[in-house]
């Protein structure tokens, strides 16, 4: 009877047990989306997945913390460090500057964001979600002037950086255009990037003065957990094929295609052929049944035929 009135016990607790379970995760996810907010600054409303570092352990995502320096709300991306002007949960957006461009001075970037190729390296983080609009400018240091070296072939419009150059090195500021300036003169090689807002007429007739402008102004940077939940579980972060035009983007994990082995795709080749064969067999069997019955109901009447043929 003991066994019996367990056994029943367990049957009607181990659900309700589950369901409590649910209910904790789901009063745990609402505290870190809806209940923790906090502020730095002009940034007001940090919260999910964000987090100001110092916030409560149940706040935000800690792979999404700012810190709060003299109240001015910093992101740190190794090993870059830049201001934090505005959050758009809507576009899933951070408006960021970089901290050495911020007061307008002549420097280089505090890290480079980007790779040469201009893709964001931290997986947290998708770069310029229009690039239609995004850009960046490339810092280049060169050991001979490139004005002076008249190649029509490095077409980019080098703007020299006035506080980098000296000792008989060159160092340029190269804003990409509709082409990324890539094919450096052979004396000059690549230092580090900086994303920017594209503007066309900076790029057509660049000065100093207005570059200093376009890095103070800061870009837009794109989060997603979707893609750090990816990098995770060992897979790629690629834009939902259906949601191109959405804001914010949908991202997810790629599709796993695994590679056929030699001896796997012998066994489809080989399951092809059986399917073949067995399917021309079908068609020869029903063929011949076809005949067969189209013989049979033929017969009688030939028989009729000459039965008649005989009478007369």
């Amino acid at each position: 009877m003991r066994k019996g009135s367990t056994s029943i016990a367990s049957t009607v607790l181990f659900p309700v047990l589950v369901f409590l379970l649910f209910l904790v995760q789901v009063q745990a996810r609402n505290l870190n989306e809806a209940d923790c907010s906090s502020s730095c600054g002009d940034i007001h409303n940090i919260k999910y997945p964000f987090r100001l570092r110092g916030d409560p352990s149940g706040c935000g995502d800690p792979d999404f913390e700012f810190s709060c320096v003299n109240n001015k709300t910093i992101l740190e991306i190794f090993p870059g460090k830049y201001y934090v002007k505005n959050i758009s949960y809507t576009d899933n957006l951070l408006r960021l500057v970089d901290v050495n461009f911020a007061n307008g001075s002549c420097s280089l970037p505090s890290g480079s964001l980007e790779n040469s190729n201009g893709f964001v390296q931290d997986v947290r983080y998708k770069g310029h979600v229009n690039y239609t609009t995004g850009s960046r400018i490339r810092f280049v240091k060169c050991s001979r002037n490139v004005t002076l070296q008249n190649n029509e072939k490095y077409y980019y419009n080098y703007t020299e950086v006035p506080c980098l150059t000296r000792n008989g090195t060159y160092t340029y500021a190269v804003l990409d255009g509709m082409y990324t300036a890539m094919d450096y003169p052979p004396t000059c090689s690549l230092v580090s990037l900086a994303p920017v807002d594209y503007h066309e007429e900076v790029y057509k007739s660049p000065t100093y003065e207005a570059i200093v402008k376009v890095l103070q102004a800061g870009f837009d940077l794109g989060w997603s957990v979707e893609c750090r939940d990816c990098s995770l579980a060992g897979k790629h972060c690629v834009i939902d094929d259906k949601a191109w035009d959405t804001r914010p983007i949908i991202f997810q994990c790629a599709k796993d295609y695994k590679e056929l082995t030699q001896f796997e795709a012998k066994l489809i080749i080989a399951g092809i052929c059986v399917a073949g064969v067995i399917g021309l067999l079908l068609i020869v069997a029903v063929l011949v049944f076809v005949i067969r019955k189209y013989k049979k109901r033929n017969k009688p009447v030939k028989n009729l035929q000459n039965q008649h043929s005989s009478t007369l």
